[in-house]
This record gives C-alpha cells, structure tokens and sequence, in this order.
C-alpha cells in the first residue's frame, strides 16, 4: 500500500499509534493545503476585482472537506477493523446520526438556540467520543489475527465479495 492509500484506502488494519500518527498527518497535511489553496487564491483573484474569489473558495472549501471526510472514514474503518469489529455495522450507524443531526436538530437548535443548549452539548460529546473510543481500544491480540495473505476457502454466505457460487 502506498502512501496515497495509508491515508486514503479502506483495505488493511491500523493500530492505535498508527491511527493516531496518520490523523495528525491528515489534519496538517489539510491544514497546509488549506493554507496555501487560500493563499494561491488571494493572490491569483483579488477579492475586490472580479467576482470569482467566493466562487474559488466555496470549490476549495469543498474539495478540502471532502478530502478529510474521506481519510476520516478510512482511516475509523481501518482502525474499527483492528478492534474486531466489521466498518460495515459501525460507521452507518454514526452516519446515521449524521443524517438525523442534519436534517432535524441543526434546524431545531437555529430556531431556539436557548433551549436546545443540552442537545447541543450532546451532539458535541457523540463527535468526540468515537475519536476516544479509537484511539484508546485495544486493538485484537495476535493469536487471533489471520497471517498476511491468508485467504480462506470458502467465502462467508452474507457476503460472497469474490463472486463465486
């Protein structure tokens, strides 16, 4: 796996330092192309002259944003796996809470921020406790990981990946 796919790729394990090492790389690696993305583009198209300052930085905004929600996702599904756990149960379900926080509550918490402060509080908490549970669950013992390059002979009967009858 190169280095594109350390930090982008959904194939593998990744233990907690190695989580914990990449994410840090993402987030300044983001950092820095945010950084110079904006300073390419002030100096590239006014922000006075003509016009298309905020339509340059709505598009680098985006392309940023879904760089890091993409590495995110990768990088949780590889470490969810080195847990023992499947990525396909786990990461819908906060998907999920995505798509409910989204479409529900941010709507709610506009309209009264005042007395939906707790839910607020709550949302906050549910963002930042996955990235605990991450980085600090232990990772599957040794004896029970498979050797590189193992492949069993049979595929499991959910899920036949390989096509096979």
């Amino acid at each position: 796996m190169g280095a594109v796919g350390e930090l982008f790729g959904f194939e593998g394990r990744v233990g907690r330092q190695g989580y914990l090492w990449r994410m840090l790389f993402v987030g300044l690696g983001i950092g820095a192309l945010a950084f110079a993305g904006g300073v390419l583009l002030a100096s590239g198209i006014r922000p006075m002259g003509l016009g298309r300052f905020e339509t340059g930085s709505r598009a680098l905004a985006f392309v940023i944003a879904f760089l890091a929600m993409w590495s995110s996702a990768a990088l949780a599904s590889r470490r969810v796996r080195e847990m023992g756990f499947e990525p396909v149960h786990v990461v819908p379900a906060y998907l999920a809470f995505w798509v409910i926080y989204t479409l529900l509550l941010h709507r709610l918490i506009q309209v009264r921020p005042a007395m939906f402060g707790l839910l607020t509080a709550c949302w906050a908490m549910l963002q930042v406790a996955p990235m605990f549970w991450l980085l600090f669950w232990p990772g599957r013992p040794e004896r029970e990981r498979l050797p590189p390059g193992y492949e069993p002979e049979q595929p499991t009967a959910y899920l036949n990946w390989r096509g096979q009858p």
